[in-house]
């Protein structure tokens, strides 16, 4: 449950301070929250998937198959985010037109999506990682890598978004990159746990 609102606060917080910068933001991060909870469906329905396998293979006591069941997972999630996400890069503006965005909300629209597009593979490892942690019995350790993600995210989105320090003002993108980096946090930090 932590680990599911951690990812739901990540949106919150990044629609929270896009709202700041103005309503026409606000308006195109909006667009494409259906295209990022269905590109990361995948990766929880490999997770459910591989949870379910690599869990009787621990019950069976067989560590190896263990192992590749949890790498042929990652490797599986990472194959098929790459191609649809490589899809809806090239087909980012037929998607976008068809959900009803205008041509101005979609040059905001693509500010958002291009940094997460490029970084989607980190975001959906930790997530299948995260189902084979709980597939050991562990599921404190996963909830604790998601509200990790959100915690870096909540911190990174102001400095990315407007610029402080020696950040540069990014905007919309700022809070795509602040996304993607919480994530290869989370994928590191997970990948280290499984290993």
């Amino acid at each position: 449950i932590f680990g599911l609102v951690s990812i739901l606060f990540i949106n919150l917080v990044d629609t929270f301070y896009i709202s700041l910068i103005g309503v026409r933001e606000l308006v195109s991060i909006s667009f494409t929250f259906p295209v990022t909870f269905t590109l990361m469906s995948f990766s929880f329905g490999i997770g459910i998937g591989a949870a379910a396998i690599i869990s009787h293979a621990i019950g069976e006591g067989d560590h190896q198959r263990v192992q590749r069941l949890t790498t042929d997972s990652l490797l599986l999630v990472t194959l098929i985010i790459l191609f649809v996400s490589g899809l809806s890069y090239i087909y980012l503006h037929s998607i976008f037109s068809l959900m009803g965005a205008s041509d101005e909300s979609f040059l905001l629209i693509k500010e958002y999506m291009i940094p997460w597009l490029m970084g989607v593979v980190f975001v959906v490892i930790p997530i299948v990682g995260n189902s084979a942690i709980r597939a050991t019995g562990d599921t404190k350790t996963p909830s604790i890598i998601m509200v990790i993600a959100a915690i870096v995210n909540a911190v990174l989105d102001p400095f990315l978004i407007f610029g402080f320090g020696p950040f540069p003002e990014l905007g919309i993108q700022g809070a795509a990159i602040a996304t993607v980096i919480s994530y290869i946090i989370i994928m590191i930090v997970g990948l280290w746990v499984l290993g």
